[in-house]
């Protein structure tokens, strides 16, 4: 085991002894070990864990750039480590090392009951540090009663309620300055050495990705500055200040008028408080992230700040996918979803960075998890939220609300929700073609599969759970939702079944016998399904459980029209909207209502000022101004799941189903059958090498141009009369563009 020999230790702290009002948590305890190097060494690398989350240093430098870490996990049952290559940070002669913690997730008060779910104090450390050396010699040095410790700048820090910091003491590389004496700091308490529940860390970490620069705007009790988006990250300020200057910094996504808007953060205080040094200095939180786009900076004393950035932090995903249209609206909904994923993929995907709740919404991830895949690199990211949900699930199968789990706050077995056990492995395969994805998890989908079936009454569903999330006035049933995905988690159980290789002549059963129940229960003579909702017929087209999907469709158009051909879906339908149109012959209704600027619509958000993807459809209107309180987040990735549409659809770009992780891919673009996108351009770095694809409009004829690996199979699907097909500018025919690398279709769409 890579800690053998070191253990835990702590500040000895077992209760609470914090005094900062309004932020419950304890004075971040640093950690210190002087050590001295020989002559020789060629390698060192530190590994680093906590209870709790830590910064770890190297002499006075950061061992690393992560932020965060070890990363939000279900502390109980899995906590992860990470390793980092110092080498270039060791001296000749003394050197230390260490880490400055805070409670973070692991016993931070958390969500919306503001409670410590994981653990409570004392918070705890474990590290080792490994040198190497030319003579093939080999020091360990691991935590230990031996290591020094005491507390510092950082008086308090909590995700939810921010952090407060004296400027006045020495900053936290300071503390791992070789001129730091620790004569005075206590020694270390010794807290075991249970390694059990350690495992690496495998998926990209959390990092400051993004600077926005501040723009003043106004002045409430401080200055107002607008820092033009809205997404996920903390205020770096740089500032001249007089000894015991008091800098305060509020955070809120919108502004109300003059003020800044914060009642949608409930009871999350987000708000930064420095007390100032003598001089210049930089001002910025270590163990906290907000959501906002405008911040306010009250000076009580005397100070001038003469910078002030946003600095934004993700997860460090590589981009994969870009879309670019002739429509400023379709590029302004792209760019809101794409901050918005950026914004909620802070070590696991959350429903929002704003107020007291950030959790890892398993229905929020699995209906957004296609349009994640096409925009980032989610392979490692997605795996491993598999493996918390895998550690989570219930005896009886059911897949709980959130993951991690925080015990007690909400349920389990919700439809749409514990969906997320299926459809994810599954949209991941799609994509990346690992089957070990379905290795990982074919077990936990058919214990899922089993509550579904167990937890039935004559296979239909109860009408529990969350439904069609916030849905217009338009709600569907609880139980045919239910009982729809019942049948959508089956089939998807026998499609990975038979990509393992495995017997689904069970499920396959299974998902014919749970079909006829709700056609019998729930579909009457004339097609009509229960509720009559848009959802309900996009998820009976979706899901093949309409017998007759013309029909099916029919009704579907029938609600449109009662709506004035305006959605009404919540955020589970909303997926299946564009793609059910355009599938069933009206691309003309799927780009209309991509295009509308009425409520409710992505355009409405859009032009009255979205930068991101708001919660609800009404988070804020004209007429009646904020939605309520009680659950109004203006940064919230579900209803962004139409991005996927505008990769399989408007640019074409699809994984095959039978060679998954693009070995072959489907070329099938949808034009506008109105003409209102003149062209579209984009591309997906897939697994088997980089697709470009991009079309215009021309006089009544589609140009359309692909660039694509050679050894990637494409299956092109035009709909249309051809005129010519030249690959590498030479005359060709349909099938030879199978293989090629650079291809142009030229053809007239049909109508």
């Amino acid at each position: 085991m890579v800690f053998e020999g070191s253990k835990w230790i702590s500040n000895g702290a077992r209760e609470y002894v914090g005094t900062v009002e309004g932020v419950y948590s304890n004075p971040s305890p640093y950690f210190r070990k002087d050590f001295e190097v020989k002559k020789g060494l060629i390698k060192a690398t530190l590994y680093a864990t906590a209870k709790g989350v830590y910064e770890a240093y190297v002499n006075d430098m950061y061992a690393g750039d992560e932020l965060f870490t070890p990363g939000f996990t279900n502390y109980g049952k899995l906590i992860l480590y990470q390793e980092y290559d110092v080498t270039d940070k060791i001296r000749k002669g003394k050197n230390c090392f260490g880490a400055v913690l805070s409670e973070g997730w692991y016993a931070g008060q958390l969500a919306f009951q503001k409670k410590q779910y994981f653990g409570t104090w004392p918070l705890c450390l474990l590290m080792k540090l490994v040198l190497e050396y030319k003579d093939g010699s080999v020091e360990e040095i691991g935590t230990d009663s031996s290591f020094k410790t005491t507390t510092g700048r950082i008086l308090a820090s909590s995700f939810l309620d921010g952090e407060v910091v004296d400027n006045r003491l020495p900053e936290s590389y300071e503390m791992f300055d070789k001129s730091m004496k620790t004569d005075d700091w206590d020694n270390a308490t010794e807290e075991g050495e249970d390694f059990s529940l350690l495992k690496p860390q495998e998926e990209e970490p959390v990092r400051f990705l993004h600077r926005l620069k501040g723009v003043l705007i106004g002045h409430d009790k401080g200055d107002i500055y607008d820092f033009g988006q809205n997404t996920a990250g903390v205020l770096y300020l740089n500032v001249k200040a007089m000894e015991d200057t008091k800098i305060t910094l509020r955070h809120g996504e919108m502004m109300d008028g003059d003020k800044l808007y914060t009642a949608n953060l409930r009871a999350a205080r987000c708000v930064d408080e420095f007390i100032c040094r003598q001089g210049r200095q930089i001002l910025t939180p270590t163990f906290t992230f907000h959501g906002f786009r405008y911040a306010e900076v009250i000076i009580e004393g005397d100070a001038e700040v003469t910078e002030i950035y946003m600095n934004v932090c993700h997860n460090d995903l590589a981009r994969t996918g870009f879309v670019d249209t002739s429509s400023e609206l379709v590029n302004k909904i792209f760019n809101n979803t794409l901050w918005s994923q950026r914004s909620n993929f802070i070590s696991v995907p959350t429903d929002c960075p704003q107020r007291d709740e950030r959790l890892g919404w398993t229905g929020d991830a699995q209906i957004f998890s296609m349009t994640a895949m096409y925009n980032k690199d989610c392979k490692a990211f997605f795996a491993r939220y598999m493996r918390d949900l895998r550690l989570d699930q219930r005896p009886d199968g059911a897949v709980t609300d959130v993951v991690p789990d925080l015990y007690g706050l909400v349920g389990a077995g919700c439809a749409a929700w514990g969906d997320a056990v299926t459809v994810i492995p599954y949209h991941h395969y799609l994509m990346y073609g690992d089957k070990s994805i379905l290795e990982d998890n074919i077990d936990a989908m058919k214990r899922w599969v089993g509550y579904l079936k167990n937890a039935s009454t004559d296979l239909i569903r109860p009408a529990t759970g969350y439904g069609d999330w916030l849905s217009i006035e338009d709600d569907t049933d609880k139980s045919v939702l239910a009982t729809a995905y019942f049948a959508y988690s089956t089939d998807i159980l026998v499609k990975c079944l038979e990509y393992l290789g495995q017997d689904a002549g069970e499920y396959k059963q299974l998902s014919a016998d749970v079909k006829a129940a709700f056609n019998k229960a729930f579909v009457a003579d004339d097609g009509v399904i229960k509720s009559d909702t848009q959802t309900c017929y996009l998820l009976g087209i979706s899901f093949d459980l309409c017998e007759d999907k013309e029909r099916c469709f029919n009704h579907l158009l029938r609600t449109l029209e009662r709506k004035g051909y305006r959605l009404s879906t919540g955020f589970v339908g909303v997926r299946f909207l564009l793609p059910v149109l355009t599938e069933m012959g009206r691309a003309d209704l799927a780009y209309k209502l991509l295009l509308s600027e009425e409520y409710p619509s992505w355009g409405f958000t859009v032009k009255n000022g979205a930068t991101s993807i708001w919660e609800r459809w009404n988070s804020y209107t004209p007429e009646t101004g904020f939605g309520n309180v009680g659950m109004n987040s203006f940064n919230h990735y579900s209803l962004g799941s139409c991005v996927e549409w505008m990769y399989a659809y408007m640019l074409g770009i699809r994984p095959h189903k039978e060679q998954v992780g693009f070995g072959k891919l489907i070329i099938h673009p949808v034009t506008d059958p109105e003409h209102r996108i003149s062209f579209v351009n984009g591309s997906y770095d897939s697994e088997g090498g980089r697709v470009d694809v991009d079309w215009a409009e021309e006089d009544g004829v589609i140009v359309l141009n692909v660039y694509k690996p050679a050894e990637m199979e494409a299956v092109f699907e035009i709909e249309g009369e051809i005129i010519a097909i030249t690959i590498d500018g030479e005359e060709a025919t349909l099938d030879m563009a199978a293989n090629a690398e650079e291809i142009q279709i030229r053809y007239i769409p049909a109508k």
